[in-house]
């Protein structure tokens, strides 16, 4: 997109119509990099939890370390244009209720999803139900259920160690204003207490 800019060093005059087309180019460059920034954790058969139009378990699929990626959603419109637009031959893109899944993943992806769930027990039954080896998850690191009418939940880290007694918070990081945090499942001889409160990391 072309700015167009007058003589003054302070200010970019901007159309309402361009003001728009900026913001969404900046908004879907954010949810890439989202991907981009945890793909390189990734590795073996990966849950896409909520992966709508397909972009990101394509960012997903193309790190070598994963042997295959299954990208899940609710939204049919969105899983017929995954499929269509993000064939890869790792990848199968599933329209189903996540939690109606039972099988063995390795990794967990669940970006920006969980503050929109009323009902926190869907994430917690879907880490039962398949067993991950890890979860990579990332939220709003803001209060944001007050101008967000989609959003259910505000989260700090540590409600995050809380829903999952069985894994360990072991890496967090932020970009902008999300958080992203990774767990890894607990050895089954560890103590249950083990480094329950990350502050003690």
């Amino acid at each position: 997109m072309e700015i167009r800019r007058k003589k003054t060093v302070e200010r970019i005059y901007l159309t309402k119509e361009e003001f728009v087309q900026a913001e969404n180019e900046v908004r879907f460059h954010e949810h890439l990099r989202r991907y981009a920034a945890v793909r390189r954790f990734c590795y073996g058969k990966v849950l896409d939890f909520a992966c709508g139009c397909g972009y990101g378990s394509h960012l997903l699929a193309v790190n070598p370390d994963v042997s295959k990626v299954i990208g899940i959603d609710i939204d049919e419109e969105a899983v017929t244009w995954a499929k269509q637009e993000y064939t890869h031959e790792k990848i199968e893109f599933l329209a189903k209720d996540v939690v109606s899944l039972k099988e063995k993943f390795d990794t967990l992806v669940c970006l920006e999803t969980i503050e929109h769930l009323q009902d926190l027990t869907i994430i917690q039954k879907v880490v039962e139900n398949c067993n991950f080896g890890q979860l990579i998850i990332s939220f709003p690191d803001k209060k944001s259920t007050h101008f967000n009418p989609f959003h259910f939940q505000d989260f700090v880290l540590q409600d995050i160690a809380d829903l999952f007694p069985n894994y360990l918070t072991y890496y967090s990081f932020r970009t902008g204003d999300v958080q992203f945090v990774l767990l890894i499942k607990l050895p089954e001889s560890a103590p249950s207490h083990i480094f329950r409160n990350i502050r003690d990391l």
